[in-house]
């Protein structure tokens, strides 16, 4: 009786050692593949990477693939353009204007981005260029009068632009969003995550305008007395992205963002192995010669 006792003692503790076993595994494998929210809590960068936080989500199989701090509110300075770049199509539309119609930007959008010392492409107050002109300008370069004089325009000014930024948002689930410029010049009260950005450009690429301007490798504007033979320009993320070599990744379109405060952010459209996914990276606190939030997009796809 005493072994038939110890016997069953004995295989109650094996289970129940098993499942321990059982647990832990699938609790770490859980952690590595998907879901990882390991953060320091004073603003370092996460640990193996040089951003605050990362979100990957994989557009072909329609899941989140990495989500590294990907709830974080953290201020997103340039990527702020590309919900200007969605709310001002809708607009468009809604006006019937055509993005080959002509317009030119303003001078108070100019005086601003000139005190601000934003990157200007070289647009004059006045020059008669096209809509396409400024929304490429302002997804390709960053251009800052660009952003300023779609919001002005459109809006009739830029607090009534960013106000409807702020309900377009809330519309398609940003609900860690807040938007307080049409360009993302940092002033305290602007913010995002890095799931909120993939969402944003999951719901905008559908839109083929969004698409075209988004992954325009090159662009050359159309031809003004100013400029005779327009100007030309390449898009920063996948220009900088040819310095790199990573085997099986394409970059299809992106976008930079850099302030101060912010740091530099990223959203990127990569395929790899006949998939598409968003990767968006927020908050590297560098210089402006420093690219780490490159190297961490090459290192988490290196991983999927």
């Amino acid at each position: 009786m005493s072994n038939q006792s110890n016997k069953k003692r004995k295989t109650i503790f094996l289970i129940i050692i098993a499942g321990v076993i059982l647990f832990a595994a699938a609790f770490s494998l859980r952690s590595l593949t998907v879901h990882n929210r390991e953060t320091s809590g004073d603003g370092k960068h996460l640990k193996g990477y040089n951003s605050k936080s990362i979100y990957v989500y994989n557009l072909t199989d329609d899941k989140v693939q990495v989500d590294i701090n990907g709830d974080e509110r953290l201020p997103v300075a340039s990527l702020t353009k590309l919900m200007t770049c969605r709310k001002a199509l809708e607009i468009m539309r809604a006006k019937s204007i055509r993005l080959s119609d002509q317009c030119s930007v303003t001078s108070s959008a100019y005086k601003l981005v000139k005190k601000q010392h934003e990157f200007m492409i070289g647009y004059e107050v006045g020059e008669q260029t096209s809509w396409e002109d400024l929304f490429h300008a302002m997804i390709m370069r960053s251009d800052g009068v660009c952003a300023n004089s779609i919001a002005e325009i459109l809006g009739g000014n830029s607090e009534n632009f960013i106000h409807e930024m702020n309900k377009e948002a809330k519309d398609i689930g940003l609900f860690n969003t807040h938007y307080a410029t049409s360009d993302g010049v940092y002033n305290g009260e602007e913010y995002s995550t890095a799931e909120d950005v993939a969402k944003l450009l999951r719901v905008s690429l559908d839109d083929k305008d969004y698409y075209e301007i988004f992954t325009a490798e090159n662009y050359t504007s159309a031809r003004t007395s100013e400029h005779p033979d327009g100007i030309s320009f390449p898009n920063d993320v996948v220009d900088k992205f040819k310095e790199y070599r990573s085997a099986g990744l394409k970059i299809i379109g992106g976008k930079f963002g850099y302030t101060p405060q912010a740091g530099k952010s990223l959203a990127v459209l990569v395929e790899k192995n006949g998939k598409r996914y968003i990767v968006v990276t927020l908050g590297l606190k560098a210089d402006g010669k420093t690219y780490g939030h490159v190297d961490d997009v090459l290192k988490v796809m290196n991983n999927i």
